[in-house]
């Protein structure tokens, strides 16, 4: 079967937003705080392929595959840089963009300093309550930019079918 980046991006955004509820449900606090990270990142990327495709010349951009996958020893853009890209494009609001770095940082204090800073496991459940507004913010501008400002179509019993069947393969259920 032939990869398609863009579509496994786009499908690997509901997915994760499956496991995210699933750590919420488990209290997995650092698995939820790295996933509310993961997808969010998700989102801007897609943000940005559908902007830069609206504002291309007859709609057409040859998406760089960096910007929407990362294989094995390939480079790719960090989330720092993504929410650079969006902000410059103005995809994103200064103010956005500020709450997204404060995200960013507070993930990577509880990732890779947990153990040498002050950050107790209690406190990260606090935290990631105020995280799902900035998932809803980033996933109502993509929303704007797939669907403009009346909102997605309904889908077919098939084209649900399909989104689902994709779900499970990236859970590898």
């Amino acid at each position: 079967m032939k990869s398609d980046p863009l579509n496994d991006l786009i499908h690997a955004i509901p997915t994760s937003r499956l496991l995210l509820q699933k750590a919420h449900e488990e209290g997995a606090l650092i698995e939820g705080l790295c996933l509310y990270v993961s997808t969010i990142d998700a989102l801007l990327r897609l943000a940005l392929v559908y902007s830069r495709t609206q504002k291309a010349p007859n709609y057409t951009y040859s998406i760089p595959k960096e910007l929407i996958r990362q294989d094995e020893g390939e480079k790719t853009y960090r989330e720092k840089e993504i929410y650079d890209f969006a902000l410059k494009e103005k995809v994103i609001s200064d103010d956005l963009y500020k709450r997204l770095y404060e995200m960013y940082d507070y993930r990577n204090r509880v990732v890779h300093r947990f153990n040498i800073s002050g950050i107790r496991y209690a406190d990260i459940a606090e935290v990631c309550t105020k995280f799902e507004p900035l998932y809803q913010e980033v996933s109502k501008v993509v929303d704007v930019l797939e669907n403009g400002p009346h909102g997605p179509r309904e889908m077919s019993k098939e084209q649900h079918a399909d989104v689902f069947q994709k779900i499970s393969d990236k859970i590898g259920s």
